[in-house]
């Protein structure tokens, strides 16, 4: 091959390189699948979603909030008798490192209290999840009819 052939080829392979990134790393911890129930203002909703963790360390819940309402607390709905009741939950166990925290329908759940305006099917509520080491995890869950 002439000198000028070997010199377009490293070119050509120079910029095929320069144009491959590496796949964007996953956040450290992140939410999926966020959802909550429609409601109308004053009231009182659920919220559901699954908090991924991608760290070498476990992570703790520590707490939530949403400029749309009063408080968000997580619960957990148990099943007594033939009675269904939600009861405030203080802690969760910590997130171990690639596991998650699942907030579903009839089992850990955030309640969003005091609602400062009606939900929508089709709007988003915006929640800030916290954790104990200071970090903070912004999601939006869509509304959805009940």
């Amino acid at each position: 091959m002439s000198q000028r052939v070997i010199v377009r080829v490293i070119a050509v392979a120079f910029v095929i390189a320069c144009g491959r990134s590496e796949p964007a790393a996953p956040p450290a911890v992140e939410v999926h699948g966020a959802w909550v129930r429609a409601a109308d203002s004053g009231l009182v909703t659920a919220a559901y979603l699954t908090v991924v963790n991608h760290t070498a360390a476990p992570v703790k819940y520590k707490g939530a909030s949403s400029p749309l309402a009063t408080d968000v607390a997580l619960h957990e709905t148990m099943v007594m008798g033939d009675m269904v009741h939600m009861t405030p939950l203080d802690t969760v166990p910590a997130i171990a490192p690639g596991d998650s925290l699942v907030l579903a329908e009839g089992a850990k759940h955030l309640m969003v209290s005091e609602l400062r305006r009606r939900l929508s099917v089709g709007d988003t509520l915006p929640l800030t999840l916290t954790f104990a080491d200071g970090r903070t995890l912004s999601a939006r869950a869509a509304v959805r009819s009940p």
